[in-house]
């Protein structure tokens, strides 16, 4: 746990005011914490990033105070991803505000920029293991993501949503 918070001092006095966290957190081993030149990184309280995880912020990453990132997980901001306190992610989930733009030339796949619209998850949210938030989503409060849930569109408050893709299972 030393080395955790050790590395969290680190990614503050590197990134400076990119990375803002008020509360004394961890980042665990082999962690990609990417803060571009026009990216932030602000948090409300304490964070606890596990190991292997990526925060790439090329646009602005906002998280609110207790947060959970689990092992291989990754969010990727290109320009605003919103999260809100009290949200725990479970294991290898994909939060992302893009998508690849794409185009067929002559017959040939060509992959040129991104397609991109913020994403934003409530309070008390709890997302499962390997799913994926899409770009343009908004996760209300209180719900509960299931593992393997492909989330592509807005997520009503008080709910538990599953499937690919995910659908209200019921409400809470």
């Amino acid at each position: 746990k030393i080395t955790c918070v050790f590395r969290y001092v680190l990614t503050q006095v590197y990134y400076g005011k990119r990375f803002y966290c008020p509360q004394l957190s961890m980042i665990g081993k082999q962690c990609g914490v990417h803060i571009f030149k026009r990216g932030k990184i602000h948090c409300q309280g304490r964070i606890i990033v596990n190991d292997y995880c990526m925060l790439y912020a090329k646009g602005n990453i906002s998280i609110g105070s207790q947060f959970n990132l689990n092992r291989f997980s990754r969010i990727v901001a290109h320009q605003q991803i919103e999260i809100g306190d009290y949200v725990t992610i479970g294991q290898s989930v994909a939060i992302l505000d893009h998508d690849h733009h794409y185009e067929m030339m002559g017959g040939q796949l060509v992959l040129e920029g991104y397609d991109i619209k913020p994403v934003k998850i409530g309070n008390n949210v709890w997302i499962g293991d390997k799913s994926t938030i899409l770009r343009g989503v908004t996760i209300g409060d209180n719900v509960i993501i299931g593992a393997n849930t492909l989330v592509n569109k807005d997520v009503p408050s008080n709910s538990i949503i599953g499937g690919v893709p995910g659908k209200v299972l019921k409400a809470i």
